[in-house]
């Protein structure tokens, strides 16, 4: 189902494009992630990952820009006793949540920087939880996840440009403590209770020529 899932995403997103086939722009992306889950019992930027995928976009007017991605992403939580802050669990561990995502956002140009604010739609393509014992066998994930994002991007030349990128869970992506509870405010949304996606990542965007060229 899952598969299904996201083959039927990427037709979307082509079918999109060939929609709107006026002056779209496309390019590839790729770069480091750094992810924590809150709502679990760890804290930090622990677990390092990769984006890596493709995008499309159209200018609308000099100062906005339109555009949407499809990015396989890695995610997750990690901790681990012999790197950790005082006061932080003792225990080993490790999730890892990979997800194809579709995000679509609006970007604002201010000279050679440009600031991006949008949605992001994921679905949950393998995960794994590890502790010191081994794997383990705990409540599953969600298989879908909404996210919101900010970004801030820096153009390197006509060609390549830099992003940094901050993006939060809007669904949780687990209920909380085993499924046993079920509703408590979200920390930043308001929403049920549970675990959420925190991450930031740095990536390189680079830019082909004109995907469609308008007449």
């Amino acid at each position: 189902m899952k598969k299904i899932i996201c083959v039927v995403l990427v037709i979307i997103c082509i079918g999109f494009a060939k929609l709107n086939a006026q002056d779209f722009r496309a390019g590839i992306l790729g770069g480091a992630v750094f992810s924590q889950i809150d709502g679990d019992n760890y804290a930090g930027f622990n677990k390092p990952g990769f984006a890596l995928g493709m995008y499309a976009a159209r200018q609308i007017n000099p100062h906005w820009l339109a555009q949407f991605e499809i990015l396989y992403t890695q995610k997750g939580a990690k901790n681990d006793p012999n790197t950790a802050s005082l006061g932080t669990s003792t225990e080993i561990y490790k999730a890892s949540l990979d997800y194809i995502e579709i995000p679509l956002f609006a970007r604002y140009y201010l000279n050679k920087f440009s600031f991006d604010a949008g949605v992001s739609y994921g679905v949950l393509v393998r995960s794994k939880e590890e502790d010191q014992y081994g794997e383990i066998d705990a409540n599953p994930f969600e298989d879908h996840e909404w996210a919101t994002l900010i970004g801030v991007n820096y153009q390197i030349n006509s060609r390549l440009y830099a992003s940094v990128r901050w993006a939060y869970s809007i669904t949780r992506i687990r209920k909380a403590y085993e499924g046993e509870y079920d509703w408590q405010p979200h920390p930043i949304w308001g929403n049920k209770f549970g675990q959420y996606n925190h991450n930031v990542s740095v990536m390189l965007h680079y830019q082909f020529e004109k995907l469609f060229a308008s007449n």
